[in-house]
């Protein structure tokens, strides 16, 4: 009935044109008015009249779209109110003393951003609110988020600091005094606090300064810290209730000494696979450190984004001549020698050594690390020499394949079993008047830098490529992609397979796959 009688009331409205504002305050209402008003609008007739009705209707129209910012003016007020005391209150100060500088409707994508969260996933949730920003005194502008009843009030948390009744409590700054006296050995009364501020953390990787965080938001309310040690910062988080005092990583692996047990049990370890007495092994680092999960502490190179904590260290150890990196918890239960090392492990000590004087001696510009190791068998003598054309007697040589990098540079070697020869040159993988006219051609072009006894073929690719000629037809010949290197710098060339055409090229195109071309003479 109570609709009906709105009903009739309306059409009076409409066509006396008298004033809308009797029309009940309230969503369903509004939302029929509209709808009637539609109506009226498809069945008004033809001329003056309909011109007139037309008019009567843009004023209803009109009239419910007043009646819409009438309402929300009103609840804008209602929610300034809200904000403003918030404020007064956080402040400590009078209402009066607090200016709304900003008040307007939002809607939040989730909870997360409602909250002022600084990782958020990309589930939507909307939340129709409210955003504002007041300002209290000589303090920054603060800024709120509200839902749209007012009912829920956030303060964004990186204001909180600016708070005087949201001070970070006394013992809390105690727990990060004693934890920063205790690991710069210095007396208490040495440590100064420099800052702390309210901080809503998205989620405990974040709370405990991990580098790569999903964007999981399970928040934990504390502080960020800044304490000042022997002239240096140093960022501490600290939850809410005191109970967690988390420093910096960086900061915390130079302050901290890895156990003796753990050094130990990689000094055992790296004795074992290398097959070097514990003495020759050596720490050199160690760096405390917060895996953020079992991929990233296996040296993972492509890992997802969970978190899913270890804590413990990285550690470098001197293992003869060469440094070993590996990964190893705070419980020394789980120990992983990085995957580069671990490929080589197993390669006798002599054949090693040999390696690597060979290497050092000639690359000179960058440390030299060995990548790979596997057992090999050559036929005879000449395919261990990297021979093109060899004899089908069998008279094998066991030994092993190593790969080995020294800055940009990167070659193999094939080292008899015995370790007493090591071989890297594939010169003679080339004819002769090839590899000779490509020495010439990098001697004239780069001098001293370019002697023949300094230069090591590291690489030699043939590729056959059918030549025609006008009159005698087509036949195949060889085209060879080189990369020749003096131990600090490489080139590439492609030579035809008589050494009569030698060109330089980019030392990308000698590794490249390539289309075999047909080139007409």
């Amino acid at each position: 009935m109570r609709v009906n009688r709105w009903y009739q009331r309306l059409c009076f409205n409409i066509e006396f044109g008298e004033s809308f504002r009797a029309v009940p305050n309230h969503p369903r209402y509004l939302a029929l008015g509209i709808a009637l008003t539609s109506l009226l609008s498809v069945g008004v007739g033809r001329g003056s009249e309909a011109a007139v009705q037309s008019y009567q209707v843009a004023d209803a129209n009109m009239a419910v779209m007043q009646l819409a910012q009438a309402e929300t003016q009103t609840a804008a007020r209602a929610i300034a109110q809200i904000v403003t005391q918030a404020a007064a209150k956080r402040a400590g100060v009078p209402v009066a003393q607090v200016k709304l500088e900003q008040l307007s409707p939002k809607s939040f994508e989730n909870d997360c951003v409602f909250q002022f969260g600084t990782i958020c996933n990309d589930i939507y949730k909307p939340i129709a609110g409210w955003e504002a920003t007041v300002k209290v005194a000589t303090q920054p502008t603060w800024r709120y988020h509200l839902n749209r009843s007012g009912s829920v009030v956030v303060a964004e948390p990186q204001l909180a600091q600016t708070s005087p009744g949201n001070p970070m409590p006394g013992a809390h700054i105690d727990g990060v005094i004693m934890d920063a006296a205790r690991r710069a050995k210095v007396s208490p009364a040495a440590i100064k606090i420099l800052s702390s501020q309210s901080k809503t953390f998205g989620n405990a990787c974040e709370f405990n300064f991990g580098e790569i965080c999903t964007k999981e938001y399970r928040p934990i309310a504390g502080y960020e810290v800044i304490a000042q040690v022997q002239g240096k910062p140093w960022k501490y988080h600290v939850n809410q209730a005191g109970t967690q005092v988390v420093l910096e990583p960086k900061l915390a692996a130079a302050t901290t000494t890895m156990p003796l047990p753990l050094q130990n049990r990689v000094k055992t370890d790296a004795a074992k696979r290398s097959g070097l007495p514990t003495a020759r092994i050596t720490i050199v680092r160690t760096e405390q450190k917060t895996f953020g999960n079992a991929c990233e502490f296996g040296f993972g190179e492509i890992c997802t984004m969970d978190y899913r904590p270890i804590a413990g260290w990285v550690v470098e150890a001197k293992v003869g001549s060469q440094i070993w990196t590996y990964h190893i918890d705070r419980t020394g239960s789980q120990l992983v020698l990085d995957p580069a090392i671990t490929a080589t492990v197993g390669l006798p000590s002599a054949i090693r050594q040999a390696i690597l004087q060979d290497a050092a001696a000639w690359a000179t510009a960058a440390p030299v690390n060995l990548q790979t190791a596997k057992t090999q068998t050559w036929g005879n003598a000449c395919a261990f020499n990297f021979g093109q054309i060899c004899p089908a007697n069998y008279d094998p040589i066991e030994g092993w394949q190593v790969t080995v990098k020294s800055g940009d540079l990167a070659w193999t070697y094939h080292a008899s079993k015995d370790g007493k020869q090591v071989v890297m040159d594939r010169r003679n993988t080339l004819p002769k008047p090839v590899a000779e006219a490509i020495a010439r051609d990098l001697q004239k072009r780069h001098g001293p830098a370019a002697k023949v006894e300094n230069l090591r073929f590291l690489m030699v690719k043939e590729e056959p490529r059918e030549v025609c000629f006008l009159f005698s037809g087509c036949r195949t010949e060889m085209k060879y992609l080189v990369a020749v290197a003096n131990g600090t710098k490489q080139w590439g060339y492609e030579a035809d397979e008589r050494g009569q055409r030698v060109t330089p090229i980019a030392i990308a195109d000698v590794y490249k796959e390539r289309v075999p071309a047909v080139s007409q003479r």
